[in-house]
């Protein structure tokens, strides 16, 4: 981190700037404005400031789901839409409400997202009893509907199988939950070739392949 005599660094900033590798900015005081939402132009990862978005695939159904998150340090930020569509690829319903009633979980808050923003805007115009009370509401909203999306995690044992399958093959625990399960059985492949003495490689050949997992393999003598 670049020394700068106008600015004393805090311990936040340095974990900040170390998570993004000294490359990204600060959260910034318009972190939740729309207009910072960068513009996709591919089917990739979408960076803006502090967050990231990934798509992510389920099945063999072609399902698509882009799963948006906010980077923290120290943190595994975990979509619980995405592990349920995860473990039910053909449900036709994909709300949090849908998933809730289903389990027999009581009900998430309801608030409009067009209600959420006029809030934000009215309280950062100025502040008064209304926007407190506003903000009070948008609390209660953010924790009821984390409680919930908690519960649906535990009701569905969801972070006890993802440090189980993490634990099994070599992983991390975020790539247990947003990459495909390619990762994870070529580590498993690997791992048991290994045992056997036998070395195991991704590197392509000049020998073609064929399938869906083009791995190659020999033996160590």
């Amino acid at each position: 981190m670049s020394a700068n005599l106008h600015k004393t660094a805090n311990i936040q900033s340095i974990l900040i700037w170390n998570y993004f590798s000294g490359t990204e900015k600060p959260l910034s005081s318009g972190f939740f404005h729309r207009d910072q939402w960068a513009k996709k132009t591919d089917r990739n990862f979408r960076r803006t400031e502090g967050r990231e978005s990934i798509n992510i695939k389920f099945g063999t159904n072609n399902l698509n789901f882009e799963s948006s998150f906010l980077k923290l340090p120290g943190c595994v930020p975990i979509d619980v839409c995405a592990s349920l569509l995860q473990l039910f690829p053909r449900s036709e319903r994909r709300s949090l409400k849908y998933f809730l009633e289903d389990c027999g979980l009581d009900s998430k808050a309801d608030l409009p997202i067009s209600k959420l923003w006029k809030y934000y805007s009215e309280a950062r115009g100025r502040i008064s009893d209304s926007s407190t009370e506003n903000m009070h509401e948008i609390a209660n909203y953010c924790t009821i509907d984390a409680l919930r999306c908690q519960e649906l995690a535990v009701r569905h044992n969801i972070i006890n199988d993802y440090r189980e399958v993490a634990s099994i093959a070599y992983i991390t625990l975020f790539d247990t939950h947003y990459y495909a399960i390619r990762t994870k059985v070529s580590n498993l492949l690997g791992a048991e070739a290994w045992t056997q003495d036998i070395l195991f490689s991704m590197k392509t050949s000049d020998q073609k392949a064929s399938g869906s997992f083009r791995e190659h393999m020999f033996s160590r003598q």
